[in-house]
């Protein structure tokens, strides 16, 4: 069952009911924190704030009548903190029931000093006696304990104020916590459809609806990207299926005028004609080979395999380079050009590639050396690494014309002709050599050299 799709809330309207929750809540809990205390005040455990003011007040209507011989018989409240001393204007202690920072406070209050602690102010109050010396009265505005057993507990007050803040904090991180959970729930879904466009997962269902307004904004925004992305690829698959299917025909409705041209050449070139016919019918069985080999790549590039199709396997170098040697020697002896192979990587050296894709790239290269290297001329297979362990790079040079600048700033450009320096080749070898290189996670470079050009393609190492 599909669950109902509720109105999404505002970013700003759910920060806002995180405030106001955070408050409410914060006001429950000072009340429930000053009906706690409330209850240890009615239960008789704990006295109110004002006790010590209170029996301050009472000591000072008791104590006037008294001397500082007769002050032992007063009457005080436990409550009561004092310091008698002898004169209003002597600091002689002649009694005493407070001791440590307590008498500290009692002597500042005395010279007319504030609180030392800004936490616990201490506030006294003055009894001269029938003698002339002065009872100092000191006490706290805070809950003592009513056992005068408990009082050497914290106060009572200080604890409960600090149960207070932890009550405070913790629903604080309690409300918080439920806030980032609900935007990290958000986050992820945006993550989540991040990630499926990024891996190319363009169908499936849609995305789902986000609870936060500008986030399922920017949901749906990705969800409309998604869709565009799919019907664009699939336009372009389209496409392509069309172009591939049209220049399978057109190759293929070529050939036969192609085979009738080549074949009466042939006729022409068996009869007996004039020296500057015969030369005539030689050019076009020459320009219909070579037209024929133009046709045999253009169907070759019509239907180029995926290049996922074939798996990456280890490599043996040494197996490898020895095919392409094999090949490289085919190629450059009718043409009576020298070959030579330079295998500089380290014995027993295995690498991973899609071995015939690769090969089949080298073997182009090879055969554009070979095709433009004079006769006598030098072409080298060189492979070698960049540094131990790392990519591997194979170049083919030749002793040839080399390639014009227009060929080295479009290296592997599909159907590219105007490189007269090469003999106007057709680029199909390299498209597809710079193809093998990408997938390998290499690069093909094309480069003149002092005798002639060179092209290099890099394959990842181990």
């Amino acid at each position: 069952m599909t669950r109902p799709f509720h109105r999404p809330a505002s970013l700003p309207g759910l920060l806002a009911r995180y405030l106001l929750l955070t408050a409410a809540l914060g006001i429950l809990t000072a009340v429930l924190w000053w009906l706690g205390v409330s209850i240890f005040i009615n239960s008789g455990l704990v006295l109110p704030a004002y006790s010590g003011e209170r029996a301050a007040l009472a000591a000072t209507e008791t104590l006037p009548p008294y001397t500082a011989k007769t002050f032992a018989e007063a009457p005080l409240d436990p409550l009561c903190r004092y310091v008698l001393f002898a004169a209003a204007d002597s600091d002689e202690i002649i009694a005493t029931n407070v001791s440590g920072r307590a008498l500290q406070a009692a002597l500042r209050c005395w010279h007319g000093e504030g609180s030392a602690n800004p936490f616990a102010q201490t506030f006294s109050r003055r009894v001269t006696l029938a003698d002339g010396s002065v009872c100092l009265l000191t006490y706290d505005f805070s809950m003592p304990y009513a056992l005068p057993g408990l009082r050497w507990l914290p106060d009572f007050q200080l604890l409960g104020l600090l149960v207070l803040a932890a009550a405070e904090l913790g629903l604080v991180v309690l409300t918080t916590r439920r806030t980032a959970r609900r935007l990290r729930r958000e986050s992820e879904r945006l993550q989540a459809a991040a990630d499926q466009i990024r891996a190319g997962a363009l169908a499936g269902p849609p995305f789902p609806r986000g609870q936060i307004r500008e986030l399922d904004a920017a949901l749906q925004a990705m969800q409309t990207l998604r869709e565009q992305l799919a019907a664009s690829l699939e336009a372009q698959w389209t496409a392509e299926a069309a172009r591939t299917e049209q220049i399978a025909a057109l190759t293929h409705d070529l050939k036969t005028p192609l085979t009738v041209i080549a074949g009466n050449a042939e006729l022409l070139a068996e009869s007996e004609l004039p020296a500057e016919a015969a030369g005539n019918a030689a050019a076009i069985l020459r320009a219909a080979d070579r037209a024929g080999d133009y046709l045999a790549a253009l169907r070759a590039a019509a239907a180029a395999p995926n290049p996922n199709a074939e798996a990456f396997a280890p490599v043996d170098a040494a197996a490898f380079l020895g095919e392409r040697a094999a090949v490289g020697r085919a190629l450059a002896a009718p043409r009576k050009v020298a070959f030579t192979l330079e295998n500089r990587l380290p014995a027993g050296c295995a690498f991973p590639a899609q071995a015939e894709r690769l090969g089949r790239a080298l073997d182009n290269m090879l055969d554009n050396a070979a095709r433009f290297t004079p006769a006598g001329g030098q072409i080298t297979l060189t492979a070698a690494q960049t540094e131990p362990g790392g990519a591997i790079a194979f170049t083919v040079r030749d002793t040839g014309p080399g390639f014009s600048p227009e060929a080295l700033r479009k290296a592997g450009t599909l159907l590219f002709t105007s490189d007269a320096a090469r003999g106007g080749h057709q680029g199909l070898g390299l498209t597809l050599a710079r193809a093998v290189a990408a997938a390998h996670g290499g690069t093909l470079t094309l480069a003149n050299t002092p005798q002639g050009a060179s092209a290099t393609i890099t394959v990842a190492g181990q």
